[in-house]
């Protein structure tokens, strides 16, 4: 029997305390989190990365490589990813002309980070229960 495939999240944010906040929040949920402290490390972390990373959780603001052009580097190396976008800024505007676009405004609760990375990963975790249902069977 094969081992399932844990979903891995990126999370890209400069404030350490955010950063860590949302790695603690998502290893909880069972993700493997890779942690970066902004979006050039956050690069480096997914072209070093051998395996799939299913979602990537980026503040908009960061030094170095902001959130907008990491997901877009993100984008053409890993077609498929999921981006969840964490802005203090009214992201309304940028959200509406980019539809595939998730925008998480600052200050949110962990609940509402949670519910959102589950429900953009649903279909995959549906996936995994069906797969490992046939490798049992």
């Amino acid at each position: 029997m094969a081992l399932t495939q844990q979903l891995v999240v990126l999370v890209a944010e400069d404030e350490p305390a955010v950063r860590n906040l949302v790695t603690a929040l998502m290893q909880m949920e069972g993700y493997l989190v890779l942690s970066a402290a902004d979006g050039l490390e956050g690069l480096e972390l997914s072209r070093q990365f051998p395996g799939q990373i299913h979602l990537l959780i980026t503040d908009v603001s960061m030094p170095r490589m902001n959130g907008v052009a990491l997901t877009a580097h993100l984008l053409a190396d890993r077609p498929g990813i999921k981006v969840l976008m964490m802005s203090g800024e009214n992201m309304t505007e940028v959200a509406s002309q980019n539809t595939h676009l998730h925008v998480l405004l600052k200050p949110f609760d962990g609940q509402t980070l949670t519910t959102r990375a589950q429900s953009m990963l649903a279909h995959l975790k549906e996936g995994q229960t069906h797969e490992s249902q046939q490798e049992r069977a």
